[in-house]
C-alpha cells in the first residue's frame, strides 16, 4: 500500500498556547507507517497539516495553501490525533 505524503507546516512558536512539537508527535504516532511526512517543497503532496500554536495562525496568513488540495489547519491541541489522521487520509 502506498503511503500518503503529507506535508507538515508549523508556526515559529513565538506565542505558543500549547507544545506544537509534542502535539505533532502524537499525530505522527497515530499515523503510524501510513504517512510519509514531507515539506511543502516536496513534490506529489497528498495533503498538508498546518499547526499554529496560537490564534494568530501566522502560517495561514503568510502562505497560500490553495495549490495543495486538502489542508487541515489546527490552532489548538484539542482534536484527537486519530481524528486528524482520518481527515487527512480521506
Amino acid at each position: 500500500m502506498k503511503k500518503m505524503r503529507i506535508a507538515l507546516k508549523h508556526c515559529g512558536g513565538c506565542n505558543p498556547g500549547f507544545d506544537r512539537v509534542e502535539y505533532f508527535e502524537r499525530i505522527r504516532e497515530a499515523a503510524g507507517d501510513s504517512v510519509e511526512w514531507v515539506t511543502l517543497d516536496d513534490r506529489e503532496i497528498d495533503a498538508v497539516l498546518v499547526i499554529s500554536a496560537c490564534a494568530s495562525a501566522c502560517p495561514e496568513e503568510k502562505i497560500d495553501f490553495s495549490p495543495y488540495g486538502r489542508v487541515v489547519a489546527l490552532r489548538d491541541d484539542k482534536a484527537d490525533p486519530n481524528e486528524i489522521i482520518k481527515i487527512l487520509m480521506r
